[in-house]
C-alpha cells in the first residue's frame, strides 16, 4: 500500500511525460514519404484503398489524399490543395500515374495518383476553392 495517497499521481505523470516524448520524437523523425488515395467506380460499392510507391516528402504537412473516379466513360482525379494557387499547379502523366506538383514555399504538395486507361490528352484541369479536378476520357 501507498503511504502517500498522491505518489500514484506522480507516477501517472511521469508515465505521461514519457509517452509524449516518444510521440514527439516519432513525429518529428518518422514522416511518412508515401500518400493515400482512392479509386472509386461508379459499378464499385466499396472503394479500395491503395498506397502507392514512396514519394519525397517535400513538405511537413501530410500529402493529400487523391481520389480517383470512374464515372461512365470519363475518370475524374481530385485532391484537396489548400493555399496553392491555379497557377503554381504542374500536372503530368507517366505511364499509368498523374503526378500532380502544386504551391510554393509555404505550401508545396506533390502526389501521384493510379489511373485506369485513359487519353492523356484529354486532360482537363479545373481548379477551385482549394479543390482541384482533372478529368479524362477512357481509352
Amino acid at each position: 500500500m501507498r503511504q502517500d495517497p498522491m505518489d500514484m499521481f506522480e507516477e501517472l505523470d511521469e508515465v505521461f511525460d514519457r509517452l509524449f516524448a516518444q510521440m514527439d520524437r516519432e513525429f518529428f523523425t518518422s514522416r511518412s514519404s508515401t500518400c493515400e488515395y482512392r479509386t472509386l467506380s461508379d459499378k464499385d460499392e466499396d472503394p479500395d484503398i491503395t498506397t502507392p510507391a514512396p514519394v519525397p516528402n517535400l513538405r511537413a504537412a501530410p500529402e493529400p489524399v487523391t481520389e480517383v473516379h470512374t464515372i461512365g466513360n470519363e475518370v475524374k482525379v481530385v485532391a484537396e490543395l489548400p493555399g496553392a494557387t491555379d497557377d503554381e499547379i504542374r500536372l503530368s502523366v507517366r505511364g499509368n500515374s498523374l503526378i500532380i506538383d502544386a504551391g510554393d514555399a509555404d505550401h508545396h504538395y506533390r502526389t501521384t495518383a493510379a489511373l485506369p486507361a485513359v487519353d492523356p490528352a484529354s486532360m482537363r484541369k479545373s481548379f477551385k476553392n482549394g479543390v482541384l479536378e482533372v478529368t479524362f476520357r477512357n481509352s
